[in-house]
């Protein structure tokens, strides 16, 4: 690998010595095993450094670095004490930033892969998202080409496409810049309402998105949850009103014991046992997990009381919950507590009933 192209790639060399020459640019003392111990590659650092996991291209990595910066800064730019694996270099020139070039070359490198993420994408991202962030930037353009020469590599498996999906990047801006909003909402089988609404999170559930904050006279207080299809113009900015932020982390464990984007009122979290009837509902359901508190307590085998497993979760009841239960037919059953089946039968019952 040539000088130039020193911090660029995966390998041990390249990582060492872009961490090498972050350590020198800070003027402190910097040995082998300083780099060793910021580095993640190794597996083990041993007082034997030379029989640690990559020492050779440490060696060579320091070789190449310290040479780059004393062509540029000076011979006198580097002081160096000690011998062999225990030297100790120290940074001493009078540039801050005697490699910037370098530097700057690979994070336009990094950023070129990430364009290019974006451009494969847009099968994935709402293409309002896009619109947004790429305002008059050739990105678009490049995008529609990309599609329609069948090079678009990343899509979805929902229709992300949605009513007011357009809307996304005002909200997000607006939670950015913590502006309260007026908005007219007519929520499924209710009458058009209109809110005072500070917005605190975005969040897609199920190729849905929902905007969830602070309803001005509802409840609950925090965590308010308007589906943005059902919002019916375009939410009007009220500068005058003091925004309210929500308590530091709320929203960060607001999901934790749900699953979706609904608490359903009274609700509490239930230790709930599920059985799979079959080895592909139980491998599917172990593989695609209904809530990360999921753990598998009975593998897939045959028992006294027939062939199963069982999985072990802790959250609350709510719709989306049943939904991912019912979506699986009769492979899964809810066996505990008595509340939650009760719950999961009344639901099946009905749906039975619209076909008999």
């Amino acid at each position: 690998m040539s000088l130039r192209n020193l911090f660029f790639g995966d390998s041990y060399k390249a990582l060492f010595a872009r961490i090498i020459y972050k350590q020198l640019k800070s003027r402190k003392s910097v040995t082998y095993k300083s780099v060793l111990i910021e580095s993640s590659y190794p597996k083990e650092i041993t007082e034997k450094l030379s029989s640690c996991d990559g020492y050779g291209e440490l060696k060579k990595a320091f070789a190449d670095v310290i040479k780059l910066i004393e062509d540029r800064v000076g011979p006198r730019s580097i002081e160096k004490a000690g011998n062999n694996r225990h030297r100790v270099y120290k940074y001493v020139g009078k540039e801050e930033d005697p490699l910037s070039d370098m530097i700057n070359t690979k994070v336009i490198s990094d950023l070129k892969k990430y364009w290019l993420f974006c451009q494969d994408s847009a099968g994935f991202f709402p293409r309002s998202w896009l619109e947004h962030f790429f305002k008059d930037c050739i990105d678009l353009l490049e995008i529609e080409n990309r599609k329609h020469r069948g090079e678009q590599i990343i899509s979805s498996s929902l229709d992300r496409i949605l009513v007011n999906i357009d809307l996304l990047p005002k909200l997000y801006e607006n939670i950015k810049g913590k502006v309260v909003l007026e908005i007219d909402y007519k929520p499924y089988e209710e009458n058009l309402q209109t809110l005072i609404f500070h917005p605190h999170y975005i969040k897609e559930y199920n190729g849905r998105w929902h905007i969830l904050g602070h309803a001005e006279g509802r409840s609950p207080e925090f965590g308010y949850n308007i589906a943005i299809d059902r919002i019916k113009s375009r939410p009007r900015e009220k500068y005058r009103i003091k925004y309210i932020e929500p308590p530091t982390m709320f929203y960060e464990k607001y999901f934790d014991n749900i699953v979706g984007v609904s608490h359903l009122e009274g609700m509490k979290v239930e230790e709930i046992i599920i059985r799979s009837h079959s080895p592909y509902i139980h491998k599917l359901t172990e593989t695609k997990p209904i809530h990360h508190t999921q753990v598998t307590t009975k593998p897939f085998a045959k028992y006294d009381n027939g062939d199963y497993g069982e999985f072990l979760l802790q959250v609350e009841l709510n719709k989306e919950f049943v939904g991912r239960i019912l979506q699986m037919g009769d492979g899964l059953e809810v066996v505990s507590p008595e509340n939650v089946r009760e719950y999961i039968k009344e639901n099946v019952l009905s749906l039975s009933h619209r076909y008999l």
